[in-house]
């Protein structure tokens, strides 16, 4: 894949990066920008996804390479929840870039088919003058004037209530006070939309990552995300196994990862490559916190972020992507005598989205690079880990797991014996050196 130049800017309080196919930073340094909030725009998101699109040429939805191969585009956002301060910040950032493909992969699920239902209502009314009336002829009755009024006033209130379908016995203040403005006309509206999808998603990978954190605001990451066949090829020879015709080489894997460690700070998910043998390669990229300071803290980063990369291979394979929608759209308005009128908004909507990667066992995933670097904005220590698979290396995972199998099936043997604890001395220790001719 062709390497494409790189979306780098710091402000000062206000950063976003695009880290995609082992790109290389812009060649103006972040360091220029800071202390010169002028001459940088604050961006959101949305700009710097569109501006990105627009310098590939691309479209959201269906697009069209020059070789007539088609591919798919799709965008996704989420929010970073946790503040600049908390030791949270790190896995925050992952946990929004998790989002952000999931809101891509809503986006295909719903393009490969949506059920969808709607249901419109509107009702005008204007009621009857429902009061009570009495009228006292001649000398009033041994019920006082004072009474009569009294009972005139709460027959009306309660006529009015009913006409609401309230039970006066039940209404509270606020609407006892409501209803006593004599209602001329109401309208309601409302309109109830459902959609949702399900679809299984395979072979979807990241072409370029954002993160975008204005000033003062909360961050977001955002993700362009693209579909091929040729991706699709991919995905099925993880799960179904076999080889993928080759092509012409490039650079090897390792010198396709970007150097610069603030690249990959904003580098998430699945990349597939060329290497120098012409073969596809899938690059996935995890990155975590530490929950201290302490190198114990530090390793368990690497190995969370290991995880990350991992079930990003696993994801790219395939998953069941369910999609759910509900859209409300209400209003009303009611106009009384002698009041202002009323309007209530009672709008609402919810999305719930699930993506579900059955369990799978892969061979051939190997660790080709650790980073670690701190956030500039948060000032914490993010780790990260590179982790690369191929059909190759499947292949020779299961021939290694095979021969070691065949041997150990045959061993027998008592383990060796355990040194003697001193809690007292030090320890300075590196094990045996290999031959190097052996391998």
């Amino acid at each position: 894949m062709k390497n494409t130049r790189t979306f780098l800017a710091a402000l000062a309080a206000a950063t976003f990066t695009c880290a995609a196919r082992a790109q290389e930073p812009a060649p103006s340094s972040p360091e220029d920008a800071v202390g010169n909030e002028a001459a940088v725009e604050q961006k959101t998101a949305n700009d710097v996804v569109d501006d990105y699109l627009a310098s590939r040429g691309w479209n959201k939805g269906e697009n069209t390479k020059k070789d007539g191969s088609r591919f798919y585009v799709a965008v996704g956002f989420g929010t970073i929840l946790a503040p600049l301060d908390s030791r949270s910040y790190a896995d925050s950032r992952v946990n929004a870039y998790n989002k952000a493909m999931l809101d891509a992969k809503k986006t295909m699920a719903n393009y490969l088919g949506v059920w969808i239902r709607s249901e419109t209502e509107k009702a005008l009314v204007e009621p009857p003058d429902s009061a009570v009336s009495a009228s006292v002829d001649g000398e009033p009755s041994d019920m006082g004037m004072v009474s009569k009024i009294k009972l005139l006033a709460n027959a009306k209130l309660d006529a009015a209530l009913r006409a609401e379908g309230l039970d006066p016995d039940k209404a509270d203040r606020e609407a006892r006070e409501r209803a006593a403005k004599k209602l001329l006309s109401s309208e309601t509206f409302s309109k109830a939309v459902s959609a949702g999808s399900r679809a299984e998603i395979t072979g979807m990978q990241v072409a370029c990552s954002f993160e975008c954190v204005p000033s003062g605001q909360q961050g977001q990451i955002a993700v362009v995300a693209i579909w091929s066949e040729k991706l699709q090829s991919m995905a099925l020879s993880i799960s179904r196994g076999g080889r993928l015709p080759g092509g012409v080489g490039k650079r090897p894997v390792k010198e396709q990862i970007p150097s610069d460690k603030k690249v990959l700070l904003s580098t998430f998910g699945v990349q597939q490559k060329i290497d120098e043998n012409g073969n596809l390669v899938l690059v996935a990229f995890g990155q975590s916190g530490a929950r201290t300071d302490s190198p114990s803290s530090a390793q368990a980063a690497y190995n969370k972020a290991r995880l990350q990369a991992q079930a990003a291979i696993l994801e790219f394979a395939g998953e069941t992507v369910m999609t759910d929608e509900d859209m409300n759209a209400a209003e009303s308005f009611e106009q009384f005598e002698n009041a202002a009128p009323d309007y209530k908004d009672a709008s609402s909507y919810t999305q719930r989205v699930k993506a579900k990667a059955d369990e799978m066992n892969i061979s051939g995933i190997s660790t080709i690079k650790n980073w670690e670097c701190k956030h500039p904005l948060s000032g914490r220590m993010v780790y990260g880990t590179v982790c690369a698979w191929s059909p190759e290396s499947a292949a020779r995972a299961q021939s290694m797991k095979r021969a070691m199998d065949a041997a150990a099936a045959g061993a027998r043997g008592y383990g060796a014996p355990q040194p003697v604890a001193n809690p007292n001395g030090s320890l300075q220790g590196q094990g045996a050196d290999a031959d190097e001719d052996a391998f």
